[in-house]
């Protein structure tokens, strides 16, 4: 087929290297839940990060001009028609204490690291694998979960948010907006009153105008230091006995160590479950309920 065809055109076969079949990997739960997963595939070699929140299922393919439906995830801007991808390439669900990837019988197919998937079957997804779609080769990192037990690889059943909050009001700071929505959810569910900031130019200005009774925000910023919204906090007249919780993606001790110095009361680093989050809450929360190891799950 000529590499001259537009991106509509059907899929170009590629000639994928031999590489072994995977077997399914199963997860264990009997229910579904509402709680949104937050994942973010980046795509390798660029610096592009598509953050992606997952209920039950997005499809995964190349949207092009002559289909009305384009798919959930579209990789056609990142040369998915070069690279192999189908137009209904693959099906990412979340269900059953899992995130699962299945191919929908794409021409050139899906792997996961570095194995290929059967078609239609079914093969749990974890923090840090790679996936192909083609050629096209992304990693996968969970952002928010519905409990920490996935870090652990231990099964879960549904999760329940209990009531933690008489109605503090929670600032957060954070840049992606899905994972700032899957935390406002959550909050709010608790008895939380949130608002939210996308950049700490934002969040200053909302804790001058009106200091917050418990600020959770992140710590790594595409624009400015999260470390300056937490010495805002410690050197205004309202700020000193705010709780400051820290949500991060940073995994680095001296950037954790950091915070702590300048006045974070906690540090949770991503993927942060809902349980472990709300642990974390209830903690910074006068006359909270304890919530155990074990509450937030059914």
């Amino acid at each position: 087929m000529s590499d001259t065809k537009p991106q509509h055109a059907v899929t170009r076969h590629l000639n994928p290297d031999v590489v072994s079949n995977l077997s399914p990997r199963m997860g264990t739960g009997p229910l579904d839940y509402a709680i949104p997963w937050v994942i973010e595939l980046r795509i390798v070699g660029t610096p592009t990060v598509l953050q992606v929140k997952v209920t039950e299922s997005m499809t995964i393919g190349r949207g092009d001009e002559d289909s009305p439906k384009r798919p959930e995830v579209d990789l056609a801007p990142y040369n998915g028609y070069e690279q192999g991808v189908s137009r209904t390439h693959a099906v990412i669900s979340a269900r059953n204490s899992r995130v699962s990837i299945r191919d929908l019988g794409s021409s050139n197919g899906t792997y996961l690291n570095g194995g290929r998937l059967e078609v239609g079957q079914e093969y749990r997804l974890r923090h840090g694998d790679t996936l192909m779609f083609g050629r096209l080769e992304l990693q996968l990192f969970f952002v928010v979960t519905p409990s920490s037990y996935e870090k652990e690889d231990m099964p879960f059943s549904e999760v329940v948010i209990p009531t933690i909050s008489n109605g503090e009001r929670v600032l957060i700071l954070e840049e992606e907006e899905q994972v700032a929505n899957a935390i406002k959810s959550v909050l709010e569910q608790a008895g939380f009153v949130t608002v939210w900031a996308s950049n700490l130019t934002q969040a200053i200005t909302l804790a001058e105008h009106n200091m917050p009774d418990i600020v959770l925000m992140e710590l790594m910023l595409n624009e400015g230091n999260g470390i300056n919204l937490i010495h805002f906090i410690r050197k205004h007249p309202k700020g000193a006995t705010v709780p400051i919780v820290v949500v991060s993606a940073s995994t680095g001790g001296y950037q954790m160590g950091q915070a702590i110095d300048a006045g974070a009361d906690m540090v949770l680093t991503k993927p942060v479950g809902i349980d472990e989050l709300l642990r974390g809450m209830s903690k910074v929360v006068p006359n909270s309920p304890d919530v155990e190891r074990g509450i937030g799950l059914r």
